[in-house]
């Protein structure tokens, strides 16, 4: 699974981030029991962005125990041009953290594209 994140600057539940990145797994495995490979893409910018890397960092040698492999891929192109080519690398689904012209701007792209993706206004 190839899962892309979008996250304003100001998002700042780090808890909330953790939740909603486990209700996806469970989800995901549920649905899906012989994919055991996740991997993040987003740009690394500050605020959710930055807090997917922690988690992987930090839960990343349970969830290999359990059997899955959990990446991420960091572009580092800042351009709002990499966004579109992020959204056309035919991800599985994306999750987009907080509201900011960016993400409402991903959202339109996703809708467009037909990419499943799940929202977390806060």
């Amino acid at each position: 699974m190839k899962a892309l994140v979008f996250g304003s600057k100001d998002w700042t539940d780090y808890n909330d981030l953790i939740r909603q990145v486990v209700l996806l797994l469970e989800d995901i495995k549920h649905l899906y029991p012989e994919d055991k490979e996740f991997t993040f893409i987003h740009k690394g910018v500050a605020g959710a962005e930055n807090m997917i890397t922690e988690f992987i960092g930090k839960s990343e040698k349970l969830l290999r125990q359990k059997g899955y492999k959990i990446t991420e891929e960091i572009i580092r192109d800042k351009s709002s041009y990499s966004d579109v080519t992020m959204i056309e690398s035919n991800p599985s689904i994306a999750l987009v953290f907080g509201d900011s012209p960016r993400n409402r701007q991903c959202i339109k792209l996703l809708e467009a594209l037909d990419v499943p993706y799940r929202y977390f206004p806060k």
